[in-house]
Order: structure tokens, then sequence, then C-alpha cells
């Protein structure tokens, strides 16, 4: 074999190595699925999008980090509910029940709850009863500002937690991935948010809300439509504070 044929063989060799291990590194790292719901049951008045701004005109307002514009889901009796808050006070937490369309009751009491700047979250206390399979509720976070409180509401229903496969999976992105296909936005969300601390999305929980963001497509009256703009470009604003 002469040695230019030699060399052109080993150098064949080492980038068909190469290319086969891209290939499989490439097959190795899981296509995550995002956040897009099909089944968009469109929210009540109860959690229509209000035109406030929050306490002050300046900064990110206060905001619900789960599906408004439509009912969202969860498998859980106790979920987790996450909201951005752009300065630190106290927020008053309700939740309701929807007795029917158009008529609702409360469920435990008002629960006051210090927060701080960034991400905070909640999941419902064990002083609160345990949510029922296939009922559908709301739950309000509110702010006392001079003029007025600022109320914020938002829509979910509790499926049947035995629809779903019992799998176990080996990072968080690989949960986050399973419960976002599932269109479980509160499970995807409280799973993403395991990977950072201090107030602060992280990678993945970043994705997972500039997916929220996306799904939140404007309908209904232009005055909607303009104040749900608002809220997607709130929403994308958070997402870009993942560090």
């Amino acid at each position: 074999m002469s040695h230019q044929y030699l060399g052109f063989w080993q150098n064949s060799r080492r980038l068909t190595s190469l290319v086969v291990g891209v290939v499989f590194l490439i097959s190795a790292v899981p296509a995550y699925a995002e956040f897009k719901p099909r089944d968009r049951k469109p929210a009540s008045g109860y959690s229509r999008a209000g035109g406030s701004r929050g306490c002050s005109s300046s900064g990110i307002p206060l905001t619900q980090l789960a599906p408004q514009t439509f009912i969202g889901k969860t498998a859980s009796t106790r979920p987790m509910f996450a909201w951005y808050m752009s300065s630190s006070q106290t927020v008053q937490f309700q939740i309701f029940e929807f007795d029917s369309a158009t008529t609702v009751k409360q469920i435990g009491k008002i629960k006051e709850i210090p927060t701080k700047i960034g991400i905070n979250k909640l999941k419902l206390p064990t002083d609160y009863p345990e949510l029922t399979v296939g009922k559908t509720y709301f739950w309000q976070i509110a702010i006392n500002c001079e003029a007025r409180p600022i109320v914020s509401n938002a829509e979910f229903t509790v499926i049947n937690p035995q629809s779903l496969a019992k799998n176990r999976f080996a990072s968080i992105p690989e949960t986050v991935n399973y419960y976002a296909e599932n269109e479980l936005w509160y499970e995807a969300f409280e799973e993403a948010l395991k990977a950072t601390s201090n107030g602060k999305l992280g990678q993945t929980g970043s994705t997972l809300v500039q997916e929220l963001a996306q799904s939140e497509i404007p309908t209904g009256r232009e005055v909607d439509i303009k104040i749900i703009k608002q809220r997607i470009e709130d929403i994308e604003r958070i997402s870009s504070e993942k560090i």
C-alpha cells in the first residue's frame, strides 16, 4: 500500500469515526416537544385579561405564568402555581371552583403571601381541600395598589392522572417534555423550576415560558387582542430573564 493511499485511508477512517460520533451524539440527545396545546378551550369572563399595568407604569406587571386565554390542565389535586413580580410585596391568593359555566364558589380562605422579585411559586397548601378530578377552577393573585387592587385570574381543569403513563425520566428536560406534550402546563412548569432557584427561570423554564407566550394566541374583540398582545410581550420579557 503506497504512503499516499495509506494516508488517504487513515484520514477516511478518522472522518468516518468523527461522523459516526457526531451522529451518535445527536441521536443520543432527546428531541424535546414544545408546549403546543391542541385543546384550547376558551377561558370564561372570569379570566379575561385586564388592562392594568400593575401598581406603576414601569417594569413588568404582576403576571401569572399559566394559560389565561384558554383553560389550562393539570393531573394534580395539589398543583403548583407560579407568577412573576417586579417588586417585593404581599399578594393575596385565592382559588375558586366553577359550580356552573357562570357561577363559582371560593375554596379555602384568602392567603396572604410575601413575595420576592422574580418568579414566585406556591404549591396548593394543605389547609386547602384537595381539588377534584373533572372540575374546573381558577386561581387568583391580587395586590393592593393606591388606586385600586390589581387582580389576575387563570382557569384550569383537573384531569384523571391515570390517563398518563407512569414513566421514569433521566433528566428534568425529559420530564418537562413529557408533561408539555400532554398539555399539562402546571406539571411541566413545576418540573422546569426544579432546575433553578432564587426567583429565576433557568434555560428550561425560559424555553417553556416562551412557548406559553406563543400559545396565548389573541382572540376575540379588538380590545381583548390588544390586551393579550401586551400580556404576550410581558411573558416574553420574563422569559429573557432566565439567568
